[in-house]
């Protein structure tokens, strides 16, 4: 009979099981999600150039473009360029060109102007060894 008690106090008992929550999954989702956006993000810090008004104002009073810290080219309809504020030809533009290549290039164009004439004034500044050239319309000299 000792053992029809033990069967019986056995079957009485219900076994809870223990409902227990994992930190570790989310963690590892989380380390998961943080390497991914740190490969995905970009850690350079971006980099532009501030167009107010300097330029203008370093031409009226008579800076001289080894002075400013921007290149400005400028494209027209009627086929005129001028670079810092001066009008030249293209056959001179090389030869005008400061030797300080680390200043940005500023080339504005006329909406008038055909995209090879600017192509080409962006290749003798690649072949002066100019790599920040930025494009904008033009509207400053005339």
């Amino acid at each position: 009979m000792a053992e029809v008690q033990r069967v019986s106090l056995a079957l009485g008992r219900l076994r809870r099981r223990s409902i227990r929550i994992t930190f570790v999954p989310l963690v590892d989702c989380f380390i998961i999600l943080l390497i991914f956006f740190m490969l995905q993000s970009s850690f350079s810090i971006p980099h532009g150039v501030d167009l107010r008004n300097e330029k203008k104002e370093q031409l009226e009073a008579g800076a001289s473009s080894a002075e400013s810290s921007v290149i400005y080219i400028e494209l027209h309809q009627d086929g005129s360029l001028w670079l810092d504020g001066e009008r030249r030809d293209f056959a001179g533009l090389a030869g005008a060109l400061p030797r300080s290549v680390t200043k940005p290039v500023i080339l504005a164009s006329d909406v008038g102007v055909p995209l090879q004439r600017a192509v080409d004034v962006m290749d003798v500044l690649n072949a002066g060894g100019f790599r920040k050239i930025s494009l904008r319309v033009a509207r400053q000299f005339k």
